[in-house]
């Protein structure tokens, strides 16, 4: 029984060792798969999406508001859109972006997508995913806004059945 301690205790490392010897990726194989993933591009396209989102935002909070109202809004949105513009530019996203696929990829993994997003083929999923993300939320939209226009009907009935609690 002695002898067989020492023998799983090496069959256990035998079997965890490939997982603690794959090597982090450099900060130059990370930088080389953003540049072929076009991430930066991808950050940069997200930018005016975002600003046009939080605009329709502020239109319809202030669409029943007073002209100085309307006018608050717009400055505190334009305060806010730089705010977001600064948080979403490259030079703050790529030091995040590099932390996350340093700590989430090995240098096997990079090399391996590295490959494949420098092929036509990866190149040509990055041309179509724009679309596949369009095609996807619009499906999801479809899928979720009858659900929540049905929470809203049935949070309706609940409030109008519910009987009213007395004022204090």
């Amino acid at each position: 029984m002695a002898r067989r301690f020492p023998l799983v205790a090496l069959l256990a490392l035998a079997f965890c060792a490939p997982v603690a010897l794959a090597a982090p990726p450099s900060e130059a194989q990370i930088d080389r798969l953003l540049e072929v993933m076009r991430a930066e591009q991808t950050a940069t396209a997200m930018v005016p999406q975002v600003m046009a989102s939080q605009q329709q935002m502020i239109a319809q909070l202030a669409q029943n508001a007073d002209p100085e109202q309307r006018e608050a809004a717009q400055r505190a949105a334009a305060s806010s859109m730089r705010a977001v513009e600064s948080a979403l530019s490259w030079e703050s996203l790529q030091p995040l972006y590099r932390k996350i696929y340093m700590e989430t990829f090995t240098a096997e993994d990079t090399e391996a997508m590295v490959t494949f997003y420098s092929s036509p083929a990866g190149q040509n999923l990055l041309d179509k995913m724009p679309l596949l993300m369009q095609n996807t939320m619009s499906a999801v939209q479809q899928l979720v806004i009858p659900m929540l226009q049905q929470m809203e009907r049935d949070l309706r009935s609940e409030l109008e059945t519910a009987p009213a609690t007395p004022a204090e």
